[in-house]
């Protein structure tokens, strides 16, 4: 089920949109990492319900322009029933009487942008926001909840800057630089615990790249 709504302000040139879905589920499937090689294998949650909601927001005038998006979602499975052998006992009694978050389910997640043009250059500023990936819960009783925590939230921002050379007897020339995690933020995605889940893996480091674009 979706349903969602936009509304145009200030001439069009603001746009606001909020989308919200609900999906129950049989026979969920999902995948997860079973060990050292990262090859992902599938299995079902006997019942899956997932839902959410996401607000966007964009703004265009002359040369300016800036975007914003909030999500907020839950995905929860409950109850194994393939490849039961990949799952720790005592996770399996847990999922066949609790719902339990889904791996790749990030609670909050938000990003936002914003780009000038300066006659053939733009600049673009962009970030990512999230509250991390689900990792086990640890109880004081020694026990644990599979996928009851989440790693520590994070925000990377990137930086763009284009610039089109026209060429004569050809198209034009785009030149772009960008810069991917420009403050160099080192974050955990996922723990190395959790349901499928059995590597620490990290968001990128700081990176330079460059690329050329020819019209034709």
């Amino acid at each position: 089920y979706d349903l969602g709504l936009q509304q145009q302000l200030l001439n069009k040139s603001l746009t606001l949109g909020v989308d919200s879905y609900y999906e129950p589920s049989r026979d969920l499937i999902d995948e997860g990492q079973f060990g050292a090689p990262i090859i992902l294998t599938p299995f079902n949650y006997r019942q899956g319900r997932i839902a959410g909601v996401e607000f966007t927001g964009n703004y265009a005038i002359r040369s300016f322009s800036a975007y914003a998006n909030l999500a907020f979602q839950s995905a929860r499975g409950k109850g194994i029933e393939s490849s039961q052998f990949n799952f720790d006992p005592d996770d399996m009694a847990y999922i066949a009487d609790h719902y339990i978050h889904l791996d790749h389910e990030e609670r909050v997640s938000a990003s936002s942008g914003v780009s000038y043009q300066w006659q053939q250059t733009r600049f673009s500023l962009d970030m990512l926001f999230g509250t991390g990936l689900r990792t086990d819960l640890a109880l004081a009783d020694g026990s644990t909840i599979p996928n009851g925590d989440h790693t520590p939230s994070y925000t990377q921002f990137n930086l763009g800057v284009t610039h089109t050379l026209q060429i004569s007897h050809a198209g034009p020339l785009t030149v772009r630089l960008d810069v991917i995690n420009l403050f160099d933020k080192i974050y955990e995605i996922r723990s190395g615990s959790g349901i499928g889940v059995f590597a620490s893996q990290y968001g990128p480091r700081r990176g330079v790249f460059f690329g050329l674009t020819q019209d034709f």
